[in-house]
């Protein structure tokens, strides 16, 4: 009887400390749907940006700003979580100045568009669709010379759009994961399926679609299109990115920016990283331009 007590309360205690955990997990996970969503002011050097509305498939409307084009081509931007348009203004300044058509724009759930929370690259696929179905009806837009960038879950959703239309001429994935069931999952690893499982619980009770959003082999469907991939050293998950990046080391550019984090890499790299993006869409969205890209 002694040992069948003594077993009952280990189980009993290996119980608890599992269920504590898996909540403890699911709290963490679920704090990543809740996030301040602030209104974009259009800085002041952007002036020539207009105030523009999209519409989703879903009948979301989204906000955005665009850029009209001076060279005939034009690139949709997708920001990251809990960001909104502004924090890819480093970017829209280099392609604007280099003469491309910009268009910036908050995913569903951020900043002032529509939506009651992020699905992390999942349903923001069709943010991307409208996004790009937008800039190729402009009539400062050649549709055929169209690239599209996504840093983080923007990344996720870029290159699953990208995947299927062949019209994206040119993809740029800033800070992408490998898949949307490891980016949920990956941080919370230490305790297994038990923490894992708890992590993923904010994601099934929303329906998103944590099997369908797959970025590494999305990257297989893009090709031979032009694709360069961009992270940083001290981003986590460095394992995922060795995966992915032996995976497109064959056809695609990549750059792994020493010393930086998620995203911000003109931070890191004040002048390489602008001369880098621009030679790479120069070379895949200008043909006739004399362009020597060092991104790979």
């Amino acid at each position: 009887m002694r040992w069948r007590w003594l077993l009952g309360g280990a189980l009993a205690l290996g119980l608890l400390a599992a269920l504590a955990v898996f909540g403890r997990a699911l709290r963490h996970s679920e704090a990543y749907f809740h996030y301040p969503r602030p209104q974009a002011v259009r800085p002041a050097d952007l002036a020539e940006a207009k105030d523009v509305s999209l519409r989703a498939e879903d009948g979301l409307t989204l906000r955005g700003w665009y850029v009209p084009s001076r060279n005939r081509a034009a690139v949709v931007l997708a920001h990251g979580l809990s960001q909104t348009r502004v924090d890819l203004l480093p970017e829209a300044r280099i392609l604007r100045d280099a003469g491309y058509g910009v268009l910036l724009f908050d995913l569903r759930a951020h900043g002032e568009s529509e939506g009651e929370f992020s699905t992390w690259g999942d349903l923001e696929r069709r943010d991307m669709r409208a996004a790009l179905a937008f800039v190729r009806s402009q009539p400062d837009v050649d549709p055929e010379r169209v690239g599209a960038l996504g840093f983080s879950i923007g990344s996720a959703a870029v290159a699953e759009v990208a995947a299927q239309d062949p019209a994206v001429r040119a993809v740029v994935l800033l800070s992408p994961f490998n898949t949307l069931w490891l980016a949920a999952a990956y941080d919370f690893r230490r305790f297994g399926v038990v923490s894992q499982s708890g992590a993923l619980v904010p994601f099934w009770r929303r329906g998103i679609a944590l099997e369908e959003v797959r970025t590494i082999d999305a990257v297989e469907r893009i090709r031979p299109r032009p694709l360069l991939i961009v992270m940083g050293t001290e981003e986590s998950g460095q394992p995922l990115a060795d995966e992915l990046f032996a995976k497109v080391r064959e056809y695609a550019q990549t750059w792994r920016i020493q010393g930086a984090g998620h995203g911000n890499f003109i931070a890191t790299e004040p002048e390489a990283y602008p001369r880098r993006l621009r030679a790479f869409l120069d070379a895949a969205l200008l043909p006739t331009a004399s362009v020597t890209s060092d991104a790979r």
